[in-house]
């Protein structure tokens, strides 16, 4: 029903084909996808691989076998940059069915930088404030440096606000990373509640990780759990560690 529209937004006939069947059927393998979206097994993984580059699709690792998700429709017009006007008119109908097909709760684990960024676009699909709680520099990792600006810039843009509390070692090591936050919407855990992880809120979605030494997050793997009651208990949780933390000028002692 969308291929031809898709087509016209620039994604070539086999991948518009894929990209509509799994919103139509939700997570689904490469056998199911070849099967009902009649398309060869052996074309289905070129170009699922070539619409994982476009991120208009996730792998959802943690299956016995590899299992694909369309990526909520509204990232094509991040993806896509022309005929504006044909995304929007097709998006309410693939919205419609998006909705009704994924799955209200799931959990699914991401790697590495990919994950991080996977993250990052679904943050600003929406408008709602993004929360981190132990904070340890990971989005500063050097290797997706450019893609952090970008997402930064997206989230002024879109007036997405990011609070947060860092761990201490921030506040002692960490001027590159605290600095580029506006100082009331960040804190600092004391000391000794350091630990080696760290967990982000955003709308429905809470994202955890273990994170690695030095800010090398390439082989970091990330748990994603999508259930809007859990993200609005973190969120009620963050509140009260948000109280309790220490604030950016009793740490470092200026505003």
């Amino acid at each position: 029903m969308y291929q031809e529209a898709l087509q016209q937004l620039g994604l070539p006939r086999n991948e518009a084909k894929i990209y509509e069947t799994l919103i139509n059927l939700g997570p689904s393998s490469v056998s199911t996808i070849s099967s009902i979206g009649k398309v060869n097994r052996r074309n289905v993984y070129d170009c699922v691989k070539n619409l994982l580059k476009r991120r208009l699709v996730v792998l959802l690792e943690g299956q016995k076998e590899k299992i694909y998700s369309a990526v909520e429709p509204k990232r094509l017009e991040n993806v896509l940059n022309t005929q504006k006007k044909e995304i929007s008119s097709v998006l309410p109908g693939l919205k419609k069915i998006y909705n009704k097909n994924i799955p209200k709760e799931q959990a699914f684990i991401s790697r590495g930088h990919e994950g991080i960024k996977n993250y990052w676009n679904y943050v600003t699909a929406q408008t709602e404030v993004t929360h981190f709680v132990g904070g340890k520099g990971a989005w500063h990792d050097e290797k997706i440096e450019e893609d952090r600006k970008k997402y930064f810039v997206e989230c002024k843009k879109k007036n997405i606000k990011i609070t947060g509390i860092f761990d201490y070692s921030i506040s002692e090591h960490g001027q590159d990373v605290y600095s580029q936050y506006d100082p009331k919407l960040i804190r600092f855990f004391p000391k000794e509640y350091s630990t080696n992880a760290t967990y982000d809120i955003c709308g429905d979605r809470v994202v955890i990780f273990p994170m690695p030494k030095e800010r090398n997050i390439a082989n970091a793997t990330i748990f994603n759990i999508v259930s809007k009651p859990l993200a609005d208990s973190y969120r009620t949780w963050f509140k009260y560690l948000w109280q309790k933390a220490l604030t950016y000028e009793k740490v470092l002692g200026r505003t």
